[in-house]
């Protein structure tokens, strides 16, 4: 058996948080399609925040560790993630309905590209 060092830890640590991160995001999205007039809240910046930060540690770990980097899809995952932080910020402070759409469409997005991009 593989003994598991301390920058893997680390890795495993964050790629739970980023998972935990994209389920708020989620999760929100989902229990705010239940209300009549959806909005952005500020769970959804700061899981947002959590996104960016995680994704940022994770692929930090990988180049530390010597793991394979997909340049362009981190490129594209980063570029989502920043747009899902924006438009969060800018939901939450205008409580427009077309903000939390587009934050539940680059939320989605960016699932897509982590499952699918390989």
């Amino acid at each position: 058996m593989r003994e598991i060092t301390g920058m893997e830890t680390l890795r495993y640590v964050f790629l739970v948080f980023h998972l935990f991160g994209f389920a708020a995001l989620l999760g929100g999205v989902f229990y705010q399609l239940r209300a009549k007039d959806p909005v952005t809240g500020g769970y959804m910046v700061t899981s947002a925040v959590v996104q960016l930060v995680t994704g940022a540690g994770l692929v930090w770990t990988r180049i530390s560790l010597d793991l394979p980097v997909d340049g362009p899809k981190t490129g594209v995952k980063l570029a989502l993630d920043v747009l899902v932080a924006a438009t969060a910020l800018a939901g939450m402070r205008d409580r427009r309905p077309w903000a939390f759409f587009a934050v539940a469409t680059f939320t989605a997005a960016a699932a897509v590209v982590a499952v699918v991009w390989t």
